[in-house]
């Protein structure tokens, strides 16, 4: 279904868990805002060699992780 509706759908959650374990750990400090940027950078990169190009990126976060999602805005 997503791929019918353009979107890239990511589903490695260990590097959001791992962001969200610092989160919980350490608060929001800039190293752990910085630390989920480039996480979601990371897992959000564009594939060139995909024909079309999506239209967006859908980042799975474990349910466990729920409770940390203001850190992703």
């Amino acid at each position: 279904m997503m791929k019918c509706a353009g979107l890239v759908a990511v589903s490695e959650p260990n590097s959001t868990t791992l962001a969200a374990t610092k989160y919980r750990k350490f608060g929001g400090t800039a190293e752990v805002r910085q630390l989920v940027r480039d996480v979601i950078r990371w897992e959000c990169r564009p594939y060139w060699t995909m024909q079309p190009p999506p239209l967006g990126y859908l980042l799975k976060v474990r349910g466990l992780c729920a409770s940390d999602l203001p850190i992703y805005r």
